[in-house]
């Protein structure tokens, strides 16, 4: 093959990778409406820069303080003004505009790293990881942070290779790495660089620790990152100092027990999210490692590289206070490339090997398996498939509710659900016997295509029916429509999460802080039209049983599942 054709078959992966994050991320950003808590928090700082906020030091619609940098909420507030309008697919886009930056980027890098068709092959394991396609997709800071991590750390190397020019590429490095600051605060400067040092370190290249520590460019990393933190304190004064520094990093890493924040787990609490947050890739991660350790290739440097990237990142997490799963994202570009080069460099394989990999065969024919036995009950009696009403009592709301959708989705299956089941048994049953024959790469092919078609069935149905339970949009959409005919907006009682309401209203709504007999005398009047819980709307009910009003009520019952709304008000309304 000559050089042309090379670089055309190059540039064909790097478009089908364009077209697969394409397929993959862009549906659901509209699709599914906000209907958990963390979303619509983020929407609302990107609807606060959009409607007039200060760009500089954004705040939440209402005036509080922010958790994060404004980095994700700078790009959602771009995205919403080149758009017109600012909506759930303004406010996630950011994070699938980054997600399929960072595939492409990875495909880059693994060229250079190690061949063409490893990069191609990390590419498509980056983009169909579990973690990775849900962050892609989510109203979160999580990807906009993964992808400045990887592209300081990717620049680094290139800069040590001198696959860059030295004299801007340096500049360019630091700045990547003050901008990371910005997308979820000194983690972002914290991660790349003890991998960089480390990774140095162990090169014993003093040479170039010296060069980095002493270049003029620390000062353009610092100054991007502490001007915005410097103005930021200015501005938010001891709320932000308390808020940001204070809770969300110093107490979130190093304070257990009382004192700290939400999220505290134990240190081997990421154990097994490392592997489920990778799946189907992960079934991969026990051979790498015994490979890696027992070869020692992990020690060739540019697998070193990738090695130092993975551990530093999870060690870092582990030992924080708090965690969630999510926080791993940064860790996963370096292991697809793990991955990729383990899949397709492996020829040899010992009796331990085959014994692994028929374990692995198993797991995929028992997921096959599985599958076909739902499958098959399906078109036997649907109705057989229900959930057991002591088990249901044990469950949360949101969990309870979950497993009744999945139950209805069974119940009534459509052509394309059933389709799409049919074609993931297959594909699990070819990959077992690619497992059992040891032909990895064909498997490899198969969990692919597994990955993508299980996503784009858990997106187009099973999520989009939770949404659809869970989300007050509808709902708001009426109330919109009724306070546009006149009349005063106001919010009252607790026991649901506001922050959707907010951002489907547009902006904040006044908060009753009342008595209910107070309240009772608001909606006799007939000015008024008040949101609250189904429970407080009981509870108003039972002061006065001949009060003659009308409620909308919401289909959505709100992220735990247990808190639909209705609107009240003295106008006879239809139930939505």
């Amino acid at each position: 093959m000559n050089g042309l054709d090379r670089q055309s078959h190059s540039f064909l992966r790097f478009v089908f990778l364009m077209v697969l994050c394409g397929i993959l991320y862009l549906p659901p950003l509209y699709r599914i409406p906000f209907f958990d808590k963390g979303e619509p928090r983020e929407a609302l700082e990107v609807q606060s820069l959009v409607t007039g906020g200060n760009w500089l030091f954004p705040l939440k619609t209402g005036g509080d303080i922010p958790s994060k940098p404004p980095l994700f909420h700078w790009a959602g507030a771009l995205f919403s003004l080149i758009w017109g309008e600012t909506n759930e697919a303004t406010v996630r886009f950011p994070s699938a505009f980054f997600a399929t930056l960072g595939v492409l980027m990875l495909y880059l890098f693994g060229r250079k790293l190690f061949d063409t068709r490893v990069a191609f092959l990390a590419g498509v394991i980056l983009a169909t990881t579990l973690i990775y396609q849900k962050q892609a997709v989510e109203a979160r800071v999580d990807m906009t942070l993964s992808f400045f991590v990887a592209a300081t750390l990717i620049i680094f190397y290139a800069l040590y290779q001198g696959w860059l020019p030295t004299s801007l590429g340096f500049y360019g490095f630091y700045l990547i790495l003050g901008v990371s600051v910005l997308a979820k605060g000194p983690v972002g400067l914290v991660l790349p660089g003890m991998t960089v040092a480390i990774f140095l370190v162990v090169r014993k290249r003093w040479d170039f620790f010296a060069k980095l520590c002493f270049h003029k460019g620390v000062l353009l990393a610092l100054g991007v990152g502490l001007l915005w933190y410097g103005i930021a304190l200015f501005q938010g004064g001891e709320a932000f100092f308390g808020r940001q520094i204070l809770k969300e990093n110093l107490a979130r890493f190093f304070v257990y027990g009382e004192g700290g924040t939400g999220h505290q787990k134990p240190i081997y609490y990421y154990l097994p999210y490392l592997f489920s947050g990778g799946l189907p890739w992960s079934l991969f991660l026990p051979f790498i490692i015994i490979d890696g350790l027992k070869n020692k290739s992990f020690f060739e440097e540019g697998s070193l590289f990738l090695v130092l990237w993975s551990v530093v990142v999870f060690g870092f997490f582990s030992l924080a206070a708090g965690k969630r799963a999510d926080y791993l994202l940064p860790l996963y570009p370096a292991l697809a490339l793990l991955t990729a080069r383990w899949i397709r460099t492996e020829r040899e394989f010992a009796i331990g090997k085959r014994i692994g990999l028929s374990l692995v065969a198993g797991l995929c024919l028992l997921s096959g398996a599985v599958l076909a036995a739902v499958f098959f009950w399906i078109l036997w009696d649907p109705n057989l498939l229900h959930l057991p009403s002591g088990l249901a009592r044990l469950l949360k709301p949101k969990d309870e509710l979950k497993l009744l959708l999945l139950e209805t989705t069974f119940k009534q299956p459509g052509w394309v659900f059933l389709s799409c089941l049919g074609g993931a048994i297959l594909l699990w049953l070819l990959a077992a016997w690619d497992f059992f024959q040891l032909r990895v790469r064909r498997a490899a092919l198969k969990l692919s295509m597994i990955s993508i078609l299980s996503w784009l069935l858990a997106e187009g149905i099973f999520m989009q029916a939770i949404a659809d339970a869970r989300s007050y949009r509808n709902f708001m959409k009426e109330v919109n429509r009724v306070v546009a005919q006149g009349g005063n907006l106001y919010l009252y009682g607790g026991g649901f999460d506001s922050s959707s309401v907010f951002f489907y209203h547009g902006g904040v709504i006044p908060d009753l802080n009342e008595s209910p007999l107070a309240v009772t005398d608001r909606l006799r009047s007939g000015k008024d039209r008040i949101i609250m819980s189904e429970q407080g709307w009981r509870q108003i009910q039972s002061l006065d049983e001949h009060l003659s009003l009308r409620v909308i009520k919401s289909v959505g019952t709100g992220p735990e599942g247990d808190a639909p709304l209705v609107l009240v008000s003295a106008v006879a309304e239809p139930n939505l």
